[in-house]
């Protein structure tokens, strides 16, 4: 590619010249002289998405199951030059093709660590989940693997439990239900699988912080911001006082954010909330009895 811009008046006679980025020469326009033959290139050489991957190809990720480094034959009968291969090396390229592909999944775990890894991969875009998830998934999932503790059970179960493992693990907010919703596999299942992987791998998992929960229901809600500020403080009272120690923190999320609707005048029901955030109008109405002994709502 050659490009055109000034030069100085005092390398050539000419003020303007052309810069070829194949040969990397700097040529006079006018009288086609050589400038500067030792020009350096400045182009990006690395990885970058926005620059479309431009030498190195696609990063390594243990989200592949052979880490990015695999070969690519293509299914083409054609050189580089574009000219139509021999016929004897038709038969060493079906060859080639044959043992590569074998190559990638000689046994049964690796067969499945493909197919579990291209699940976690596509719940990526289904429940907009974060790249540092998606690896620390995939990490649990080989470590699950390495450990044979995938061996007679469903590969949805696993994978489900490794995503809300990396979920718990990174702070952010999933329940098993809606992993099971978006898997279309049976929740018990994915609790099972993670409560094997907690025992198994010694996962060292925080408590979900119930005020991520209350943004993530108002929001979902279309609630104002002064329903949610109350909501937080009323959480933030309860755990002053040592309430909600031990309770489940979707229920106390949604209790205290009903609790705030209450206090603003606010039209919702107990049955919104509880098709919002998954806990039965029961467990609400329970835990709104014991959390009004401490934050009165008048």
């Amino acid at each position: 590619m050659i490009t055109q811009y000034l030069q100085d008046e005092n390398s050539c006679i000419h003020l303007t010249s052309l810069f070829d980025e194949n040969t990397g020469e700097q040529i006079c326009r006018k009288c086609g002289q050589i400038l500067d033959n030792n020009m350096i290139d400045y182009s990006y050489d690395g990885f970058n998405e926005d620059l479309k991957n431009l030498r190195t190809g696609p990063k390594i990720s243990i989200t592949i199951h052979d880490g990015g480094l695999s070969t690519v034959i293509g299914r083409s009968n054609f050189d580089s030059s574009g000219k139509a291969v021999s016929h004897g090396m038709k038969g060493n390229l079906s060859r080639m093709r044959m043992w590569d592909s074998r190559s990638k999944a000689k046994t049964t775990s690796q067969r499945n660590l493909m197919v579990a890894l291209l699940e976690i991969t596509k719940l990526k875009e289904k429940m907009s989940l974060s790249d540092a998830i998606i690896e620390r998934a995939a990490y649990f999932y080989r470590k699950a693997s390495e450990k044979k503790l995938i061996r007679g059970r469903t590969v949805k179960g696993i994978v489900g439990a490794c995503i809300y493992a990396a979920c718990r693990d990174l702070g952010t907010t999933r329940t098993i239900m809606e992993i099971s919703k978006c898997m279309q596999e049976r929740r018990k299942i994915i609790a099972r699988s993670y409560r094997l992987l907690f025992q198994q791998l010694s996962l060292d998992v925080p408590v979900p912080d119930p005020t991520s929960s209350i943004v993530r229901f108002s929001n979902n809600m279309e609630l104002s911001e002064k329903i949610k500020r109350d909501a937080i403080f009323i959480l933030n009272t309860l755990k002053e006082k040592q309430v909600v120690a031990g309770k489940k923190p979707d229920s106390v999320a949604a209790t205290v954010l009903y609790m705030a609707c209450i206090k603003n005048n606010e039209s919702v029901s107990q049955q919104k909330i509880s098709k919002m955030s998954d806990i039965t109008t029961i467990t609400i109405r329970n835990r709104l009895e014991e959390f009004t002994k401490y934050v009165p709502l008048i």
